[in-house]
């Protein structure tokens, strides 16, 4: 379907008047959206100019083609199904091989599942999404693949375990003790990928959804516009900004789900690694958006590491459909249809209840429907 068509199924269930005044409101937002792309147009050479002048602004024509690497992406979901007398907790993980891989070195996916009721709580999708966290740090930690894409910033993982210890201390359930009993991997797993101590083993954080403006606060840019939206439209094919610190001066500090002194060593580790992560923003062709990369500070000061993971992105992003490198979108495409399976899964339970069920417990059974299922990836 073209972009410029619209679906009329979108608009079958919502009252006419409301559809109009939505729709009254398109000319206005799109005014709104062309003066801030004309905006940025007319200072884009004004941009450019301060890259250079900064040593930012570098492009690919010195790179060279790099053989016998095999990638890969990992991404997670997680959701909650809210049922009549509990909450069905979901959280899962997968890591998929990248694009044009040798058949000889390709390799099976992977994946990790949490499935459990737990007592109502509006807050169980914390829980939820700091069990998907830990699979997602740990598959990536142990893929057996030479470049490891995640899903979003290298970043994301301690700041969603911050909220979770916050909610778990008073909690003694089955996810909230997952989340302890793993917690000593995760640290050790995110460790391992923020410190890049493998020659060969590449970890990249590449989030599709940004608003930082690391490059712009310095560069004094208009703060209503974040870097990636900028870069997107500055940047030519092939260019990308030198890595730059990004983490070093923001505030980071140790939260342990229990006191343990090997877990406050771990933890420390981790902060440091965080704060010496680089980013670098790449547009590898005419049809990409500038991505966001995320490299451990090991990766982005060394140039025959750069020229791999560049090379390797530019590879991974040979079709225009996919607005990211082809293993993320695959783990993407993944993800997002395990959360919407959650329904069907609870019927197959509640079959199986019913069939062990007296006709009372077959009544109560009946009205254990999903008020809603809530979730992400």
């Amino acid at each position: 379907m073209p972009m410029y068509e619209v679906d009329s199924s979108s608009f079958l269930e919502i009252p006419a008047s409301l559809v109009e005044q939505m729709l009254q409101k398109t000319n206005e937002i799109g005014a709104i959206l062309q003066s801030s792309i004309h905006d940025i147009n007319k200072k884009r050479q004004k941009f450019r100019l301060q890259l250079e002048q900064t040593e930012l602004l570098d492009n690919d024509i010195k790179f060279r083609n790099i053989e016998h690497i095999v990638s890969g992406g990992v991404d997670g979901a997680y959701a909650v199904d809210r049922l009549l007398g509990t909450d069905l907790l979901f959280a899962a993980a997968v890591a998929v091989n990248g694009m044009n891989e040798e058949n000889e070195k390709r390799i099976m996916p992977s994946h990790d599942v949490f499935v459990n009721p737990e007592k109502h709580n509006p807050e169980n999708m914390i829980s939820a999404r700091a069990i998907m966290v830990e699979m997602e740090i740990k598959l990536a930690a142990n893929a057996p693949y030479d470049i490891v894409y995640l899903d979003g910033s290298l970043t994301t993982a301690l700041i969603h375990m911050y909220k979770a210890i916050n909610f778990i201390e008073t909690l003694n359930t089955k996810s909230s003790e997952k989340i302890k009993a793993d917690f000593k991997d995760f640290l050790i797993s995110y460790k391992k990928i923020l410190e890049f101590k493998e020659p060969d083993k590449y970890y990249l954080g590449i989030p599709k959804y940004t608003s930082r403006n690391d490059i712009g606060k310095n560069l004094h840019w208009p703060e209503n516009y974040d870097d990636r939206a900028i870069l997107t439209m500055i940047l030519d094919p092939g260019e990308y900004t030198r890595p730059k610190l990004f983490t070093n001066e923001e505030g980071w500090h140790t939260r342990l789900p229990y006191k343990d002194l090997e877990l406050q060593v771990l933890m420390q580790d981790v902060i440091s690694g965080i704060k010496n992560l680089s980013v670098i923003y790449y547009k590898p062709h005419p049809w990409c958006p500038a991505l966001r990369i995320e490299v451990p500070f090991s990766i982005a000061r060394d140039d025959r590491k750069l020229n791999t993971i560049l090379f390797n992105i530019k590879s991974q992003c040979q079709t225009p459909s996919m607005m990211e490198p082809f293993p993320l979108y695959m783990a993407d495409r993944i993800a997002k249809h395990m959360a919407p399976a959650i329904p069907a899964y609870k019927q197959i339970i509640m079959k199986q209840m019913t069939e062990l069920a007296d006709n009372n417990e077959k009544d109560i059974f009946f009205m254990m429907h999903s008020y809603r299922t809530e979730g992400g990836y």
